[in-house]
């Protein structure tokens, strides 16, 4: 992932952060227990970062990965498109009813892990939207995630009876 030239968000703490050998740009802002707040398709668009900022007046530091598009671009149809036809063709993305959870899960959980390290308390929480809803699930089987929100899921897509019965987990979460 090449570095960013420009941050789009420079009111936040933009961080580089690799787990599992991937490197991904997070920001987190606020202060108190950690939540991380996964973006819906398109990508990290200023309106998801603004649900942040509100969740982190709340009284939580809230950590945004970007895991599809480019941050900060605002949020169009077109944008919104080839962002989901590169999210159903990715490796990362488990999203056909697979019986698998996607490897994007792991890397999250890593992410997890390191925020609850940095701000303590008893765990963390996680806002899945709509394409990432179904990893706020999958996440639940960390002994960290103490409240996994699923907001708008879309997972798994409901091409077949078995793609609409499948959880986007594996067997063994």
């Amino acid at each position: 992932m090449p570095a960013m030239r420009d941050n789009p968000f420079p009111d936040l703490d933009h961080q580089r952060l690799t787990f599992l050998g991937q490197t991904r740009d997070v920001w987190v802002t606020g202060e108190g227990p950690a939540v991380l707040v996964m973006h819906e398709v398109p990508g990290l668009y200023p309106e998801v970062v603004d649900f942040g900022r509100w969740v982190a007046e709340a009284g939580f530091t809230v950590w945004m990965p970007s895991v599809i598009g480019t941050p900060g671009k605002p949020f169009s149809a077109v944008y919104d498109l080839s962002s989901l036809a590169r999210a159903c063709v990715s490796k990362e993305f488990t999203v056909w009813g697979t019986g698998r959870t996607s490897p994007i899960v792991d890397w999250l959980r890593a992410l997890g892990a390191h925020a609850h390290e940095v701000c303590g308390g008893p765990g963390i929480g996680a806002v899945g939207m709509c394409l990432t809803g179904g990893f706020a699930l999958a996440m639940a089987s960390d002994e960290r995630m103490l409240a996994p929100v699923l907001s708008q899921p879309s997972l798994p897509f409901g091409l077949t009876p078995s793609h609409r019965r499948a959880l986007a987990v594996s067997d063994d979460e």
